[in-house]
């Protein structure tokens, strides 16, 4: 190992002087406001800067298929007696070019784009039940006719607004409700006969048909309905009108592209079928077995193009790290814990990556807690032990600072030197800095994408780690990638991905998986709160503090906005401080506009245990380790998605003792709250949450909703990723095919 530094650091700090890492300075508070806003100002330079190099960068990598390109969102080939397929839709009768830029702006700009677009699902049209059944059937879809007896509308300000209808037959009356379609009423009038089809829900108001079909004639029981997910501006209806009207004109032109044998073995009708019922589809069955057949199109295309990057990115250049046994026992000793089994599994896996020439391409996953950081240092001690220099980078600065001050120690133990280059890092400190970088005297750069910089010069470059690795685009990680020579990558994210999704996004990368957290860390109680208990929150967290614990208290915003009520972080800071039984413990605020320096410096007082109560927003999701904290109050849970919920429970539970998380939020997350409270499984949490708010299209620009590929359950759907990806891999003619820019050929 390498001779490790003296016992006593000296350091240049933020503000450039010679400081030891040992105590942080606190920076006076009197100069805080001002230092706020020059900071503020510097931010919004920085992030224009960033922003204009980012996009010079996205730029490059667009260019080379701008040619190719059709219209936004979609494809087109360069001829249309190459590829028929490739028409506009303005081909079709009374669509105009105002509906079809709405179209093209969704993804659908040709005749291929409207053949491949699935429904999200079919409905299979009810029998009749009476109005009082209805209501006997919450969460389930009915089928109601009745008179309209009464037609209300509510308006709230603004474009908000409620409709309510009450249909009565022989049993009684239901009623159902639609928010901010005001327009829908114009058409109805009291005393005529109307069927409504919906789900029935429980709502503030009582029980409701929530936002129904309804219509003097529906179709008749049995039938099989698709519906889409239809672009804004465009009625699902319409859509589905144009998808039929593409099926009559052009369904025929379509061919099967792949082998017999693969369609037999996946049980998958041929194409031209399958685009004809999933438009208009015979039975559910059927349609099913046309939805696979065409989720199977855009996974083909994802994986040859994956597997076309990879092939021109891997060159067999990098420089190897081997790790023996001496070494591996060397660099374990660092860790202050021994290695889970599920770490050495992950071990092993570098260590066979990093002796290769190939560079390593590798996704981490894994739950909050279970070491991935950990196993990124082990590289990066692995990496400079073979005289490389190392790039870890994370998207928040918060994040970045927790790193290099999580690690610093560690490395420096180890003759390893380490630095952070951040926004805010001032201009001494950054030419410092990067003068020891471009030497060699630097093994180790923590910093955000502050190293996307030109004058960021790695010599000898051969390993990037990049956290939260989903936070950056795949142009930014090629611009950093290009200050090395094919050097290893190491992506982390601490946000479970179900196998099927992790599979389809980064066919080109291996994935490891930690499940298991570190032995000896309590247990972490989820329980929401509502009522009495809520209101009696402050005084229970009194009594904890003063039996010694820390505590989180977390809310989504800073201050009050425009659009919701309710206070922020800031407010709430202002109450708990007011507190004689919170303050004497100690309180502090942190958020996202704190100038950086005074951010660590109250970061750390409360890693030290100076205080006891940390106010915060979300931006202490990621990053932020503190062992002796062992409560956390969300409030206003109901703002935040059940990934950052399970994210920022993981800031607790990292010591012995055991923790408690309190979600404090109204009824609209009741789903999201009890299923936080059965589990703290982030892979189950996650799968969940992916089914709940879907996919996002695969090669599309969108990041969740319902995708118009048809790949509705991923976990469901397993054998065609992996049928997807093995085909592009053993056929290079079909993965040739499938890589094309226009798509795949699909006519004679």
């Amino acid at each position: 190992m390498r001779e490790p530094s003296s016992a006593v650091e000296t350091t240049r700090g933020p503000v450039g002087e010679s400081s030891p890492v040992t105590e942080p300075r606190r920076p006076n508070r009197s100069s805080t406001r001002a230092a706020a806003k020059k900071a503020a100002r510097a931010s919004k330079k920085r992030a224009a800067q960033r922003a204009g190099s980012s996009s010079r960068v996205a730029a490059r990598v667009a260019s080379k298929d701008a040619s190719k390109r059709g219209p936004k969102g979609g494809t087109a080939p360069q001829s249309l007696a190459d590829d028929p397929l490739g028409a506009p839709l303005t081909e079709l009768p009374k669509l105009g070019a105002a509906r079809a830029k709405k179209l093209a702006d969704a993804g659908i700009a040709t005749a291929r784009d409207l053949l491949l677009t699935l429904p999200r699902r079919v409905v299979v049209y009810p029998e009749v039940i009476s109005a009082r059944d209805a209501r006997k059937s919450v969460g389930e879809e009915v089928r109601v006719e009745g008179m309209l007896e009464s037609l209300e509308l509510v308006r709230f300000g603004g474009k908000r607004s409620r409709l309510r209808a009450s249909l009565r037959d022989a049993s009684g009356v239901v009623d159902c409700t639609w928010f901010n379609q005001p327009w829908l009423g114009k058409a109805w009038k009291r005393g005529e006969t109307y069927t409504a089809f919906g789900v029935v829900r429980e709502t503030k108001a009582g029980i409701v048909i929530d936002a129904p079909r309804l219509a003097v004639r529906l179709p008749d029981a049995g039938t099989v309905e698709p519906q889409y997910v239809s672009p804004p501006g465009v009625s699902d209806t319409a859509l589905r009108g144009l998808c039929l009207a593409a099926v009559e004109r052009w369904g025929g032109l379509l061919v099967e592209s792949l082998p017999p044998e693969m369609l037999s073995r996946l049980d998958l009708p041929d194409l031209p079928t399958a685009v004809r019922y999933a438009h208009d589809p015979p039975g559910a069955a059927a349609f099913e077995a046309a939805r696979r057949r065409i989720a199977f199109e855009p996974l083909l295309t994802v994986q040859a193009r994956l597997a076309r990057q990879n092939a021109g990115q891997i060159t067999g250049r990098a420089r190897p790290a081997p790790v023996d046994a001496k070494l591996d026992t060397e660099l374990r000793a660092h860790f202050p814990y021994p290695f889970t089994g599920g770490q050495d599994e992950v071990i092993a896996e570098l260590r066979r990556d990093l002796e290769r020439k190939i560079p390593m391409r590798r996704l981490l996953q894994g739950d909050v807690g279970t070491g991935k950081t950990a196993m990124a240092a082990y590289a990066a001690m692995a990496v400079v032990e073979s005289g490389g220099q190392v790039a870890f980078m994370a998207p928040t600065e918060l994040l970045a600072e927790q790193h290099h001050y999580g690690l610093r120690d560690q490395l420096k133990n180890a003759g390893i030197e380490c630095a952070l280059l951040t926004g805010s890092t001032p201009k001494d400190e950054r030419k410092w800095q990067l003068e020891r970088l471009a030497k060699g005297d630097l093994h180790v750069l923590f910093g955000t994408h502050a190293l996307f910089s030109a004058d960021v010069m790695f010599p000898n470059l051969d390993l990037i780690v990049i956290d939260e690795q989903h936070r950056f685009g795949v142009a930014q990680r090629s611009a950093l990638a290009d200050k090395g020579r094919d050097a290893h990558l190491l992506l982390l994210t601490a946000t479970p991905i179900p196998r099927t999704l992790a599979l389809t996004l980064y066919g080109d990368l291996e994935v490891s998986i930690l499940r298991e957290a570190p032995p000896g860390r309590g247990s972490i109680t989820t329980r929401w709160i509502q009522g009495q208990k809520k209101r009696s929150m402050a005084k229970w967290v009194g009594e904890q503090l003063a039996d010694g614990c820390q505590v989180y208290w977390v809310l989504p915003r800073i201050g009050e906005s425009e659009t919701s009520t309710g206070p922020g972080a800031a407010d709430r800071f202002e109450t708990l401080s007011a507190d004689a039984r919170l303050s004497i413990a100690g309180v502090e605020l942190v958020h996202g506009k704190v100038p950086a320096e005074e951010r660590a410096f109250r970061l750390d007082r409360f890693r030290r245990g100076d205080i006891g109560l940390l106010v915060a927003t979300t931006v202490i999701e990621v990053g932020v380790d503190v062992p002796g904290a062992t409560i956390i109050v969300i409030e206003d849970a109901h703002r935040l998605g059940l990934a950052q919920l399970h994210q920022l429970r993981g800031r607790v539970g990292r010591g012995a003792g055991d923790s408690w998380c309190f979600l404090m939020g109204d009824k609209s997350a009741a789903e999201r709250f009890e299923l936080l409270e059965k589990t703290r499984d982030g892979f189950v949490l996650a799968e969940e949450d992916l089914r709940k708010r879907g996919m996002g299209d695969l090669a599309g620009l969108r990041q969740s909703g319902a995708n118009r590929e048809g790949l509705i359950d991923p976990e469901r759907d397993l054998d065609l990723v992996l049928a997807a990806r093995d085909a592009t891999r053993a056929d290079p003619a079909l993965a040739a095919n499938y890589a094309r820019e226009s798509g795949p050929r699909l006519v004679p």
